[in-house]
């Protein structure tokens, strides 16, 4: 046993590297105690082991070097239990993000395995659907250079984390009214489906009622290619004696977030019914 000890021996006793122990001499957050004063070598004593091992745990606190500094320097109770407190705050908080992030990742897989298994296209299936709440800006688009924009806009009103990418949330609205004279061409209203925990000023908040829905996707674009679908479904509806009781949803299924293949980018028409 010894007091003095060189860079390599202090690096391998705290169980960090000597290109570490470098950095933290060169900062003046760590320096050796004693330095010999023929060769100029550079040792630490065996005393300053309490204090590296310190800044290794303050470190695994995720505290920057400044905030390790004014930790060491001028120590007593007080300040170090507030630097404690303000540091488990902060822990707390990204522990929150972190949680609400591993949800939205969950969620996410969860959409893209249930449509892994519900591949069929041009088939009108019926499904009971819950309220959702839509945030829209009321700005209704005619063309892609016009939803990127829009898609923008609503994007950076939401508060979570990832809101588009691996979901079925973005979507337009085809009104009742040019469902039922077959003007599919018209402008549509973009939206997001919010999430329930979401705060939406009621200027942007849209209630779409729950109950039964008439489902098809369809492969193609958002709006030139939905004609053929809306006019499948509207038959469908008409043969089997529905009745259309609102606006009707079209939901990006898989868009350009999850793939690049034209062949796999997917929409879903939905809209609401009752039987006659």
């Amino acid at each position: 046993m010894k007091e003095k000890l060189t860079i390599g021996e202090m690096a391998k006793l705290r169980g960090v590297t000597s290109e570490t122990l470098r950095h933290y001499d060169r900062i003046d957050l760590f320096k050796p105690q004693f330095i010999d004063p023929h060769s100029g070598y550079r040792y630490y004593s065996i005393f300053q082991y309490e204090i590296l091992g310190t800044i290794k745990e303050l470190r695994q606190l995720r505290m920057t070097t400044d905030e390790i500094k004014e930790y060491l320097n001028e120590r007593n109770f007080s300040k170090s239990l507030d630097i404690m407190r303000t540091k488990h705050e902060e822990l707390v908080s990204n522990l929150k993000e972190l949680n609400e992030m591993e949800e939205n990742i969950r969620e996410k897989i969860a959409y893209l395995e249930q449509v892994e298994k519900e591949n069929e296209l041009q088939k009108v299936i019926f499904r009971e659907m819950k309220s959702r709440r839509l945030l829209t800006l009321h700005e209704k688009i005619n063309d892609n250079f016009e939803l990127c924009y829009g898609v923008l806009n609503l994007e950076n009103m939401l508060t979570d984390k990832t809101p588009i990418l691996a979901t079925n949330r973005l979507g337009i609205i085809i009104e009742e009214t040019n469902l039922k004279l077959e003007r599919f061409e018209e402008p549509s209203t973009i939206f997001i489906v919010a999430k329930n925990k979401e705060v939406i000023p009621n200027t942007y908040q849209l209630t779409i009622p729950g109950g039964l829905f008439a489902c098809i996707r369809y492969n193609g674009e958002l709006l030139s290619s939905r004609s053929e679908s809306l006019k499948k479904i509207l038959h469908h509806l008409k043969t089997n004696n529905y009745e259309i009781t609102g606006d009707a949803l079209q939901i990006m299924h898989l868009d350009i977030t999850i793939s690049d293949k034209p062949n796999e980018i997917t929409f879903e028409i939905q809209v609401p019914v009752r039987k006659q």
